[in-house]
């Protein structure tokens, strides 16, 4: 692993306020993005530390790139990802090694691009089907119903079919949970008192994992002889089968629906934008539905799409281990060693990107000279284990924002600002918008 270019060896800083035993811990579950914004600025390698490991930050998008495209030998996921094992068992999600290789390779054919147009079509008729079920004047759980629609995607993907009524708001109301109990176990030795020790915190965490995984096994046992879950489960035994497809369910869903909150979010804030949207979309839909075949012409909702998911990346940070010993920047890095960088952090480098905490959807527009450098755009992650649905979650994306757009606007209350909360995925926190229906012409300048 390689410097970037014009760099000199040169002591790697330590992160402030560590903590004897803790670590930086206490910052990273306290303010996480605000850990990372300040150790962006501190060099493009920062080493901190878990507990009384040294870790280090990646801040430049060379050794982000060099990480992501090593080969699977040099660079592992690393004993981090087991930490949601209670969760995912040992699905693609989470997997690593060898492992990880034969499970991306089983879930891939599920995302060819032969299957895509199919799952997109499916997923054009959910948004569309979602946007008859409003009403004028509505108040919407953003995330809940952001989530619902995303999940179903997923279902209809992986069984064939939308979730039966009330699957998908189990999972969406239990997983905050889990989440929550498993960065409580995650760090430090008193976390395991928390399993040890009867308190109501262990009960509702228990009660929720144990919940997801009987709707997954119900969902697996209704669905069992589609072809999809045929093809998923050729080789492996029922506890494979079960981690697999709830990496799918919940991992495919989670980031989208995360994304499309922050979609909607950013929509309302930025009327201009959203009027630019809404002309595209009445031109190119003409009061149809939208489909799969109209993704090329939907350049400026696509490029919404893009600058959402580049201020507001699902995944906000990821863990690599060092499975070799290597250099870093000049530097040894000890086998063992974890290796961090953040799609958040990277997404809003001002050495990359002009006001890069703005929304601005034309930086996207290829005659722009502002295009950044490969690494510093990783929303999917890249290399052996990047999201292997990256491609399709860009176009449900894009479509999903044309069908709900093409007949509603979704307002948040007049000062509200949802802050992000950065917890399995970087969604928005709780935020209700309201529905209004459009009358067009959508050039009436405030997009309504």
């Amino acid at each position: 692993m390689t410097a970037p270019p014009g760099h000199t060896a040169r002591p790697i800083p330590l992160a402030p306020g560590c903590l004897p035993f803790l670590g930086h811990a206490v910052r990273l579950i306290g303010k996480p993005l605000a850990f990372l914004d300040e150790q962006r600025g501190r060099g493009d390698v920062v080493e901190f530390r878990i507990g009384r490991q040294p870790a280090y930050i990646l801040n430049h998008p060379d050794l982000v790139q060099s990480l992501l495209t090593g080969s699977r030998r040099r660079f592992d996921r690393g004993e981090i990802f087991a930490i949601a094992s209670p969760l995912f068992g040992n699905g693609v999600a989470v997997a690593n090694g060898d492992h990880h290789r034969d499970r991306r390779r089983a879930v891939q054919p599920l995302l060819s691009h032969s299957r895509l147009e199919t799952y997109l079509e499916s997923m054009a008729e959910l948004a569309a089907a979602r946007a008859d079920g409003w009403s004028d004047g509505r108040r919407i759980d953003l995330n809940a119903e952001m989530a619902d629609v995303t999940m179903n995607v997923v279902a209809a993907t992986v069984f064939g079919q939308s979730l039966p009524a009330g699957f998908g708001s189990v999972i969406h109301h239990q997983l905050p949970l889990v989440v929550a109990g498993l960065a409580r176990r995650a760090y430090g030795p008193a976390a395991v008192l928390l399993d040890r020790v009867p308190n109501p915190e262990r009960t509702k965490y228990r009660s929720a994992l144990t919940r997801i995984h009987d709707v997954v096994d119900t969902l697996i046992a209704a669905n069992r002889d589609t072809p999809t879950m045929t093809a998923l489960s050729e080789g492996i035994d029922e506890r494979q089968l079960h981690d697999d497809v709830t990496s799918l369910l919940i991992g495919g869903s989670h980031t989208s629906g995360a994304a499309a909150s922050w979609l909607f979010i950013l929509l309302s804030r930025h009327p201009e934008a959203r009027r630019r949207l809404h002309q595209e979309v009445d031109r190119v839909l003409g009061g149809r539905s939208a489909t799969p075949a109209d993704l090329p012409a939907l350049v400026h909702t696509r490029r919404v799409v893009q600058e959402t998911l580049r201020l507001y990346p699902p995944v906000w940070l990821f863990p690599r281990r060092a499975a070799d010993d290597l250099r870093l920047d000049g530097y040894p890095i000890m086998r063992g060693t974890q290796l961090f960088y953040s799609p958040y952090a990277l997404h809003r480098d001002p050495r990359w990107y002009f006001r890069p905490d703005t929304f601005e959807p034309d930086r996207w527009d290829p005659d722009r000279h502002e295009q950044p450098p490969r690494g510093a755009y990783i929303p999917f992650a890249a290399g052996v284990h990047g999201c292997p649905g990256g491609d399709f979650a860009l176009a449900e994306l894009t479509l999903l924002a044309a069908t709900l757009t093409a007949k509603w606007n979704l307002d948040l209350a007049p000062g509200s600002r949802p802050r992000p909360v950065a917890a399995a995925t970087l969604g928005p926190e709780p935020v209700t918008m309201t529905v209004s229906r459009r009358s067009r012409p959508a050039d009436s300048g405030d997009g309504s």
